[in-house]
This record gives structure tokens, C-alpha cells and sequence, in this order.
């Protein structure tokens, strides 16, 4: 599967003799409180013709994560590749406010996603018609923003809900400037990244002078494990102490440059 993908991007970039590079990725650099520094890098590459593009994902190591292939053809996009170590082909159109799609995992199940907005509430599901399917909404009234995913695991369904306000401020059309922001999760873990039952936390963010961005957040586990942090960052810098459980607190240094 890889040694097709990689000739049809070939294909695709000989196509058309001005096909474009656009280069992309995120460095990220942190510095802990024992004095070690450790590094990471997420490059992406993007090269398009005429006849579509084909995209490579590389991590620190130059070892290609993710490599696909995208083209439109009578209104259907079709994509085929790997993402997430999972080869697949798909195709998806969009029929009014509905964007419907159909993906193949290579010597796996076909599974079906649709998404759309409708009445102002954003909704996507992946897999639709299998019980295991998942589902987020997200809307957006009298300025707070919430946002529900459902997934079915098992016999279970796992639900978590974030909602965040900006309060104060003052918002002209180059956007708001002052006040902060609130923001609450429920069931989900401390990286707010994954479900966790019984788990809540939230964090309030503002922007302070020259100092910068100051962000204080906390979370609890349904084991009553509570994990405390507080940040400021200025420009690509970030300086944390963070807290968990009982043990010690602990000091960070992070540098992000996304380019």
C-alpha cells in the first residue's frame, strides 16, 4: 500500500511541472527542573499540482509518520494513505450544509462520518452506523462556548463536556483585548485529551502587560487525585509549575515555534 501511495504522489507532483512545497511543523523544546533539556519535531510537507497533493508527516527523527494522497474529482475528495498508522482510502462530498464521507481500512471494516452545521450547533460523527460510533457538538450562545463528545465503549457511553467564556475585555474588529477567560471540563483526563470518568477541572487565563499570558488551572480524578498548575507565557516561551498529588511541585521551561 505504501509503495502505491508513494507512486501516485509521484504522479501527482510530475503532473504539473510548477507543482508547489509548502512546508509546516512545530518544534518544541522543554527544560526541566533537574536541568534536562529534551526536544521534539513535527515537520510536514505538502506538494500540490493541478492534480491534487500529497502529504508527509515527519517526526524528529526524519521517520515519515504520516504520508497521504488527496484529489478532488467531480466534487468527490478522495483520500488515500496513512494516518495515525492506519492505511486507508476514502472519499467524502459535501451536500448542502452536510459533509458525508465513505473510508476503507486496508484488510479492515468500511465505516461511514458525516458532519455539518445546523441552527448554529456544529455536529460530526465518526463510524455512524456502528455502535461504537462517536459523536461531538459544539455551539456557541450568549458568548460561552460548549462542546459535547459521546463515544460508545462497550455497553458504555462516555460522555465529556467543555464550556469556556471570555469575561471582560473590550472587543473591537481587531479582536478582544482585557479580561480573561473561564474554562470547565467534566470527564476528561489532565492533558484534556482523553475520557475519564469522574474527572472534572478548568483553568482561568488572562493577559497581564509585558509579563504576559498567566494561566492557573486544576483537575480531580474520581480517586480524588488533584493536580494543580500555573503558567505564564511570552512569545514562544512557556514557564510552568505544576503539582500532583502530594508530590513535590515542579518547575518548567517550554519553547514552542510552530512555523
Amino acid at each position: 500500500m505504501k509503495k502505491l501511495i508513494a507512486a501516485m504522489a509521484a504522479l501527482l507532483l510530475t503532473a504539473n511541472a510548477f507543482a508547489s512545497i509548502a512546508l509546516s511543523g512545530k518544534y518544541t523544546g522543554t527544560l526541566n527542573d533537574s536541568g534536562v533539556y529534551t526536544q521534539d519535531l513535527v515537520t510536514t510537507l505538502v506538494g500540490a499540482s493541478a492534480a491534487g497533493a500529497v502529504t508527509v508527516t515527519l517526526d524528529k527523527d526524519f521517520a515519515v509518520d504520516d504520508m497521504f494522497v488527496e484529489s478532488t474529482i467531480g466534487g468527490i475528495k478522495f483520500k488515500l494513505g496513512e494516518v495515525d498508522d492506519v492505511t486507508s482510502i476514502g472519499a467524502s462530498t459535501t451536500i448542502g450544509p452536510i459533509t458525508v464521507g465513505v473510508n476503507q481500512v486496508s484488510g479492515g471494516a468500511t465505516t461511514f462520518d458525516a458532519s455539518g452545521t445546523l441552527a448554529g450547533v456544529t455536529v460530526a460523527s465518526t463510524n455512524v452506523t456502528s455502535d461504537a460510533r462517536a459523536t461531538t457538538a459544539s455551539y456557541k450562545v450568549a458568548g460561552v462556548s460548549l462542546e459535547v463528545q459521546h463515544a460508545k465503549s462497550g455497553t458504555d457511553h462516555q460522555v465529556e463536556i467543555v464550556a469556556s467564556r471570555h469575561i471582560g475585555g473590550t472587543t473591537t474588529i481587531d479582536g478582544t483585548t482585557g479580561g480573561f477567560t473561564v474554562s470547565v471540563d467534566k470527564n476528561q483526563n489532565v492533558d484534556n485529551d482523553a475520557f475519564e470518568d469522574g474527572s472534572i477541572g478548568g483553568s482561568v487565563s488572562t493577559a497581564i502587560g509585558g509579563l504576559g499570558t498567566v494561566t492557573a488551572s486544576g483537575h480531580k480524578t474520581s480517586a480524588d487525585v488533584k493536580t494543580i498548575g500555573l503558567s505564564v507565557t511570552q512569545g514562544i516561551f512557556t514557564a510552568a509549575w505544576d503539582k500532583v498529588g502530594d508530590a513535590d511541585g515542579a518547575l518548567s521551561l517550554k519553547a514552542v515555534v510552530a512555523f
